[in-house]
């Protein structure tokens, strides 16, 4: 590596300024006046014209790059859940089936486990935030595998209907029957096509 004689470099820099102060003194400065503007004007068109347009694109352009990094950071999260919700609003009914679903799911059980109502309440509907749940109460006479096997229906049908209440009386006058209320709902997303 060559080694700088730093003192022979201040020498040389000394010399310059010395002559062109010289010249300055000698010519006057009014001769150099035009090369002194061209001198120190054509940086500062450089920098306003070409550094400063180029540093705000370039700005902009980290800036929307700082938004795609997050963006694809929280992107897995996003179609996961996105994906979660999605699932969980095909297992609910359709907001056009709202006036018939419940009560039709319900009759359809009863008939393939071949029970017949006592009673039959209409489908009730309780605004809820974001959508409706709609609830009905059915009474009926039932042997208990059969209570069974109508309740594991309800359970497993799609869309998704609950059992959210079992009232169970051992009836005495029918040996092996049972009388039952049994109350099962379901929930509408208005917003959902």
């Amino acid at each position: 590596m060559a080694k700088i004689d730093f003192n022979r470099l201040v020498s040389k820099i000394q010399d310059e300024i010395r002559l062109v102060s010289a010249t300055l003194k000698d010519k006057g400065s009014n001769r150099f006046g035009r090369a002194l503007l061209v001198a120190l004007g054509a940086p500062a068109v450089c920098y306003f014209l070409v550094y400063t347009p180029a540093q705000r694109k370039l700005d902009l352009i980290d800036g929307e790059l700082k938004v795609a990094r997050d963006a694809a950071k929280h992107a897995d999260t996003y179609k996961d859940l996105k994906d979660k919700v999605n699932n969980t609003y095909s297992l609910l009914p359709l907001p056009k089936d709202r006036a018939n679903f419940l009560s039709d799911a319900v009759k359809e059980a009863l008939r393939a486990e071949v029970i017949v109502p006592t009673d039959f309440q209409p489908p009730n509907d309780t605004d809820v935030p974001g959508g409706v749940v709609q609830s009905l109460s059915i009474t009926m006479r039932v042997k208990f595998p059969e209570l069974m096997a109508f309740l594991a229906r309800m359970e497993t049908h799609k869309p998704l209907i609950h059992v959210n209440s079992l009232e169970l009386k051992k009836n005495t006058g029918q040996l092996g029957y049972n009388d039952v209320v049994c109350g099962v709902s379901t929930i509408i997303l208005p917003g959902r096509f």
